[in-house]
């Protein structure tokens, strides 16, 4: 339902998805009618090295702090407003999902950890957000939410980040340090976890590496049997992912099984140009 007291804040990220994977970000501030003040679009870039989630919580933060600065600028504006509401059309970022005040302060105390271990994915920015927000409601003595709308109602804040990832500063607050990506074999989607056994082994290929606080997230995609081209996701150490290099394949075995990815034996087979295992 519409609130007529709130101030909504649209916010998007766009991604280039070139070499660079660069993108940019934009949000507009819409007030009230009853307070005197225009809207407001702010579009920011060129941000390297990111990705999409990145780029929407960055696009939060910033217009977040945005907010801030009004509510120190404006007096009129602290005595009439009672909610703050900030717009994602990615739906994995509002309230409900990963910027849940009570999740974020969870994984927290849990040393940015879920509750089966596995390390949180952006907690820098997924930290930087919450203390942003609670700055804001301190400021403002009102609610602040971040509520979830479909692209065809964020189309301002898209067309503003679309502009943002080809013009602007270049930046690499985003980039995630030791990133790598290869070329995949197949254009399948991620598989049902739940599809997935422990023990069963796999024959995979592997496709992007990336750093999730002292572990790494591995992408694989299967190369034989019935989820032939499908990709999925294990954690692993250092030790492990070093074994497990981008554009080689390998024969993996299951050790575990969690709703979003694997963790595998530490026994893993490499397989040479001419399909002969070592």
């Amino acid at each position: 339902m519409f609130n007529p007291y709130a101030i909504y804040v649209y916010c998007d990220g766009a991604m280039e998805y070139n070499s660079k994977s660069s993108g940019g970000i934009g949000y507009v501030i819409k007030f009230p009618d009853f307070i005197q003040l225009d809207e407001i679009s702010t579009s920011l870039g060129v941000y390297t090295g990111g990705n999409i989630e990145k780029l929407e919580m960055e696009a939060l933060i910033q217009a977040m702090n945005s907010i801030i600065d009004l509510f120190n600028k404006y007096n009129e504006i602290q005595k009439n407003i009672n909610q703050v509401i900030f717009i994602t059309d990615r739906f994995g970022l509002c309230d409900s999902e990963r910027t849940n005040p009570y999740k974020i302060n969870s994984w927290r105390k849990n040393k940015w950890k879920s509750h089966d271990g596995k390390p949180i994915k952006n907690h820098k920015l997924l930290d930087e957000l919450d203390k942003a927000r609670k700055k804001l409601s301190k400021i403002s003595y009102v609610r602040v939410s971040i509520e979830y709308k479909p692209r065809k109602k964020n189309k301002a804040a898209d067309k503003l980040a679309k502009a943002a990832k080809k013009e602007g500063l270049i930046t690499e607050k985003l980039a995630n340090k030791g990133e790598k990506i290869g070329k995949r074999k197949f254009d399948g989607s991620e598989i049902k976890y739940s599809k997935l056994i422990e023990n069963d082994s796999f024959h995979v290929h592997v496709f992007r590496k990336h750093p999730v606080q002292e572990e790494w997230e591995v992408w694989v995609e299967i190369c034989k049997n019935k989820y032939t081209g499908t990709k999925l996701k294990i954690y692993a150490d250092d030790i492990l992912s070093s074994k497990l290099q981008r554009r080689n394949e390998y024969i993996i075995k299951i050790k575990k099984v969690y709703n979003h990815y694997i963790r595998i034996f530490r026994t893993i087979k490499k397989i040479n140009k001419n399909n002969k295992s070592k």
